[in-house]
């Protein structure tokens, strides 16, 4: 067994993408623990606000299947990608699921530990609640160290929608 960490997403469809993606997880992870769910705005393109979360457990998985049933799963709730009528790129997804952690998986392709992890609070708090005394590998400071050293001003609980509950 691998112990892993999923960061969940969705701004389209929110509630019902999360709680279908838990649903998937647990088919294929035991010890699955979730996050707090926290409502952003997204970074770096136009959309609606999203619903972001992190998920651990452990998996019998290889990095290669995870990853497969991963896109599986964002494509079955309709990923792809949106423009506005001007032809820019709008963040918009019904689901994303990024693999941020495959045990002690140092890789470039796929990127892991995922950079992710080191740069977005959305991502490194509610991982740090999950697991704070974890240290990525390669890394010299644990997630609770990242996660304090950032700005939390674009998190807001979302307290009514428990994902632990579902499955």
């Amino acid at each position: 067994m691998t112990k892993v960490a999923l960061a969940l997403g969705s701004n389209l469809y929110r509630q019902v993408s999360l709680t279908h993606a838990m649903l998937k997880l647990r088919s294929v992870l035991t010890d699955m623990s979730c996050s707090e769910v926290y409502e952003t705005v997204p970074l770096h393109a136009k959309g609606p606000k999203f619903y972001n979360a992190v998920v651990t457990g452990s998996t019998e998985l290889s990095l290669e299947e995870l990853m497969t049933f991963t896109k599986d799963t964002e494509r079955e709730m309709g990923r792809g990608d949106w423009y506005d009528r001007f032809g820019s790129r709008l963040s918009i997804r019904c689901l994303d699921i990024d693999v941020l952690l495959y045990g002690n998986v140092i890789s470039e392709q796929p990127e892991l530990p995922r950079s992710d992890i080191f740069k977005y609070s959305f991502v490194t708090v509610p991982l740090a609640s999950l697991s704070p005394e974890l240290t990525p590998p390669g890394c010299d400071r644990n997630v609770r160290s990242l996660a304090e050293a950032m700005s939390t001003d674009n998190l807001v609980p979302v307290s009514w929608l428990k994902l632990d509950a579902i499955g």
